[in-house]
């Protein structure tokens, strides 16, 4: 919408004594071929102008480049802690430095870092020595029967054990 139909919506709503709904009925009646806003447009046309000097809530060029300033310290920060302190969850990240939970996805996902915290549930219990000697036996038997058997078989890497207690992510 151009700024001069706004400009003469703010007239009119000058003139109806800021009655929006007037205003709304009194600008549809002079400028029936305009595009025709609910009334709470005219009143936050007026306040818009007031708080920030112009139509929309854009701030001005100053306060964006202090804002990002302020923000790239934030993520620097962020950035910094994660690095330091890996186990840390999303959460308490936020409250350890100020800010939400929300923004620290946000800027996690942006610097193409997941939170991740693995879910250890498979572990070994006592009876698995014997079934995992049991299952090399087949396989060693069924190699020499076939020794195709392994193409058979579909390998994945969801789960790897080690012995010096590493986690395939």
């Amino acid at each position: 919408m151009p700024h001069s139909d706004k400009v003469n919506m703010l007239f009119i709503y000058w003139e109806c004594q800021k009655n929006a709904s007037l205003e709304a009925q009194t600008y549809a009646q002079r400028y029936p071929d305009r595009e025709h806003p609910v009334h709470s447009f005219f009143y936050n046309l007026e306040r818009n102008l007031k708080t920030y000097g112009s139509f929309s809530k854009r701030v001005n060029n100053l306060q964006q480049r202090r804002g990002h300033a302020l923000g790239e310290e934030v993520v620097v920060n962020l950035l910094a802690y994660v690095r330091a302190n890996r186990r840390s969850s999303t959460r308490h990240v936020g409250r350890e430095l100020g800010i939400s939970h929300t923004t620290v996805c946000k800027i996690l996902k942006k610097y193409k870092m997941h939170p991740y915290r693995p879910d250890l549930v498979q572990h070994l219990r006592q009876g698995d020595a014997p079934r995992r000697l049991a299952f090399v036996e087949w396989l060693m038997t069924s190699l020499d029967e076939n020794p195709l058997i392994l193409n058979s078989i579909l390998w994945t890497d969801e789960s790897k054990f080690t012995n010096n207690c590493v986690i395939n992510k």
